[in-house]
């Protein structure tokens, strides 16, 4: 009975030409917003019970214990939507048990043990950033690396060096994912970040699956997580918007970030359709800038560039006046702008999408120019003194008076 059941879903998620019916992506993003609904009421208790729980400190803006471990909800709820996909499509089955797509899921199990381990112990910046790397061998060894680098708008192509090549992909790899960890300073920012990528690389995907028909089954990988992924951060906002009822924690942030580089990867061994790969990255694009924003202020002030500090936009923001839910809803126009660009740039490749995305990366930058994250002064420590004393007080003040 059993296996009739499952052979009878098998035809009612599959189209008559062997493809994914779009049925089995409204199942899999109910599935997966069912289950993080109910594992992160689940969390929410149990975490504070085995100490997994962020206390208020001077680099952080909330003033009272918080469970994290929230990642651990999507993790298990992601899992479990992927097998059921696996079990329902046979299409599927083939391109996610593949050997490049099996190490894919290595490495995030890898990346979801240092997460647990990190929330519960607080790994040193050395170790987890040696953790980082393993998680991306695992996956380059699979022969997931980033070879070819093409024009957005499909003009030039370039073939990067086997060892260039390499070491481009791990820093992509462990770039990216920290960008994403990173982005995890204001209740709910992260999650939104990656719901609007996730909803932006779902619609290119199901838009290049059925433009390039000869290059359908590539398109799988990218669809199936990303729309799992969609459900599951909905269901996980409703707990991690303000104020915030539990965090992602490491658990989520580092297994999401790596799961987003990882698609972009994927998407870029496909030669002709490198604006796979660009879609993503556009729509990361005010993570990625805030990370190596911080990323030179560190090195420049001569600090080690892993310690946290408070200034990154979202701090910036909070100290411009704004309150925590308005200025996690600024950050999330930036992204749905870039978004909006990049799938222009998928829809359109011509001189009228590299227009649109000038222009909105311009805004962008201008953003952040208001809120002093582009100040020349600051990144180079000049004015380190009088930020350093007043950063703390500043965020804690304004986060109390908001409430």
């Amino acid at each position: 009975m059993m296996q009739s059941l499952i052979i009878n879903l098998r035809n009612y998620f599959t189209t008559g030409d062997g493809e994914i019916a779009y049925s089995l992506y409204i199942a899999l993003f109910l599935i997966a917003l069912f289950l993080t609904y109910i594992l992160t009421m689940v969390l929410i208790k149990i975490a504070p019970k085995i100490g997994a729980v962020d206390e208020p400190s001077s680099k952080k803006i909330h003033n009272v214990p918080v469970p994290k471990l929230g990642g651990l909800a999507i993790f298990i709820a992601f899992t479990i939507t992927i097998g059921l996909a696996i079990l329902f499509n046979s299409t599927v089955a083939s391109e996610l048990l593949s050997p490049k797509t099996s190490a894919i899921f290595v490495g995030l199990f890898v990346m979801l043990i240092l997460g647990i381990y990190d929330d519960l112990k607080h790994l040193s910046w050395m170790w987890k950033f040696t953790f980082q790397i393993v998680a991306a061998c695992i996956v380059i060894r699979q022969g997931l690396v980033i070879t070819n680098m093409t024009n957005p708008l499909g003009l030039t192509t370039l073939k990067l060096p086997v060892m260039f090549g390499f070491f481009f992909t791990i820093m992509w790899l462990v770039g990216l994912t920290n960008a994403v960890n990173l982005s995890d300073g204001l209740d709910g920012l992260a999650t939104g970040i990656v719901l609007i990528v996730s909803g932006v690389t779902f619609a290119n995907s199901l838009y290049l699956m059925q433009t390039r028909p000869e290059q359908y089954q590539l398109f799988i990988f990218p669809a199936v997580t990303s729309v799992c992924i969609l459900g599951a951060a909905v269901a996980f906002l409703k707990f991690n918007f303000y104020p915030a009822r539990i965090f992602l924690g490491d658990t989520g942030s580092l297994f999401l970030g790596f799961l987003i580089a990882c698609t972009a990867v994927r998407s870029s061994q496909i030669s002709t359709t490198t604006v796979a790969f660009v879609v993503p990255v556009i729509a990361l694009g005010l993570p990625i800038l805030d990370t190596t924003l911080a990323f030179l202020r560190r090195t420049a002030r001569r600090r080690n560039p892993f310690r946290a500090d408070l200034d990154h936009i979202h701090h910036r923001m909070i100290q411009s006046g704004l309150s925590h839910p308005q200025a996690v809803l600024v950050l999330y126009g930036f992204c749905i702008l870039l978004g909006g660009a990049a799938l222009v740039l998928a829809l359109k490749k011509n001189q009228f999408a590299g227009m649109i995305l000038f222009i909105l990366t311009v805004i962008t930058l201008i953003g952040f120019k208001k809120f002093g994250v582009l100040d020349v002064t600051r990144l180079w420590g000049m004015k380190k003194n009088n930020d350093e004393i007043n950063n703390s007080s500043k965020l804690k003040s304004s986060s109390k008076n908001k409430k």
